[in-house]
């Protein structure tokens, strides 16, 4: 079955469309500019290559922010975890992604994003603690420190050629609740949804 967005999402689209209209009607106030340079993965990985889900690897850490969290992995070996199928964990104090650990997890996450179609793809991340995503080589979204459960502003990416691109996330929990979220309204998809599982792959081992 079909994943139904929530209505608390639909009203928060909803109120971003009503953002973006009436800042375009006044002069001065800046809208953030779509990502267009995102580069495919060169060459494009071979599908026998590749397995579905993106690969993690986890580190029990006890950090603020994505800063901190990148200075212990500098002398720490992550453990690889099972992969995610998608990023659609909103779990409260159960365990984080798919780590043995309900607190003061780090998470090192890879793999490709596919991106069928060219076109214009609108992006949101909920997230609760610490989250960056770069896909194609570029920083698209970057909320560091520990914070609630909040949703992104939209994200909007346009994609002149369809195929793989290599995505990156780094996130966090700290304590108590977890969520981490990736959401798009993507050209051949339809209406705004987590992104499917179709569209990730990593590299097997």
């Amino acid at each position: 079955m079909r994943f139904q967005v929530p209505g608390r999402l639909f009203r928060y689209v909803r109120r971003m469309a009503v953002v973006l209209t009436v800042a375009f009607a006044m002069p001065g106030l800046a809208i953030a500019s779509p990502f267009s340079n995102l580069k495919p993965a060169d060459p494009q990985p071979d599908a026998a290559a590749l397995a579905p889900g993106l690969a993690v690897d986890y580190y029990g850490v006890l950090v603020n922010s994505l800063r901190e969290l990148e200075g212990h992995m500098k002398y720490m070996e992550g453990k690889a975890g099972p992969p995610l199928p998608m990023l659609n964990y909103s779990v409260g104090m159960e365990n984080v992604l798919t780590s043995n650990s309900d607190d003061m997890v780090g998470a090192d996450i890879n793999g490709f994003i596919h991106m069928k179609e060219p076109g214009r793809y609108v992006f949101l991340v909920h997230s609760n603690d610490g989250v960056r995503v770069t896909i194609g080589g570029q920083m698209i979204f970057e909320d560091p420190d520990v914070h609630a459960d909040r949703f992104s502003d939209e994200i909007i990416v346009e994609i002149s050629e369809p195929g793989w691109y290599p995505i990156h996330v780094l996130y966090f929990e700290k304590r108590n609740t977890s969520t981490l979220e990736l959401y798009w309204e993507a050209p051949g998809y339809g209406d705004m949804d987590f992104v499917p599982a179709e569209a990730f792959s990593h590299l097997r081992e």
